[in-house]
């Protein structure tokens, strides 16, 4: 009876951790850039004596959708999306680390930040004078039109990456970054749509019907628990009848 209580509790442990998953996707529904989690579970059998009957969820890292979001208009020129695969660059406390939410604003000394993180070009933090006109390219060259006046003038360019999608693993803020820790390099091939932002790929009525399905499968596994304890009180009544 243990190896059937075991065996649910574990199945219901893990339906438990894919249902907190699901629900972080639906709240995230409108989150520009988000990338939707994906819950990952390894069957691991138990070994011993007698016959490898017993079964148990092993939750892995969960991996992420990288789907591309939909494309939003705004008007703003500091708000950029990419257009098809890459990602924009982001510094933080322990290296690089890549986005697709490109809703950039200017801190108190002209850094350009993406959610209070300075956002990299190819040398480094983007530092903005005071401007009049402001253009993003595609590639990622900033141009601007100095608040004093004088010629249009490039002051940096955006990194914009395009590592392989298995390389790279999603971290608790949200944020991409590669497995090996190492940097990815600038990929010429990325191109920007300025005026836009990209939205959520996190799909509502997927993560709904998911999340019906997982409900289904807690009961199944809570009836198996209890069906458990029913057959363990079973067995001490026959031992004390014995």
């Amino acid at each position: 009876m243990d190896k059937l209580l075991y065996t649910a509790a574990s199945g219901a442990n893990r339906v438990m951790e894919a249902q907190a998953i699901r629900a972080n996707n639906l709240a995230n529904l409108n989150t520009n850039g988000f990338r939707a989690d994906l819950e990952r579970v390894q069957a691991h059998a138990l070994g011993g004596s007698g016959l490898n009957t017993r079964v148990m969820a092993q939750t892995q890292q969960s991996g992420a959708n990288l789907r591309a979001g939909e494309l939003n208009a705004t008007g703003r020129t500091l708000d950029v999306a990419i257009q098809g695969d890459g990602w924009l660059t982001v510094q933080t406390g322990d290296g690089e680390a890549y986005t697709r939410a490109g809703a950039m604003v200017l801190d108190a000394d002209g850094f350009m930040t993406i959610d209070g993180r300075a956002v990299l070009g190819l040398d480094g933090p983007i530092q903005l004078p005071e401007y009049r006109e402001l253009n993003i390219g595609e590639d990622g060259t900033i141009s601007l039109l100095p608040a004093e006046g004088g010629l249009i003038e490039e002051v940096g360019q955006l990194k914009l990456v395009n590592p392989e999608g298995n390389t790279l693993v999603k971290g608790t803020d949200g944020l991409m970054r590669l497995r090996d820790g190492e940097i990815a390099p600038q990929d010429e091939a990325v191109q920007l749509a300025s005026g836009f932002l990209e939205g959520s790929n996190v799909t509502a009525v997927e993560e709904l019907l998911a999340s019906m399905s997982l409900s289904r499968q807690f009961e199944l596994q809570v009836k198996l628990m209890k069906s458990a304890e029913t057959l363990a009180q079973s067995g001490n009544r026959l031992l004390r009848d014995a």
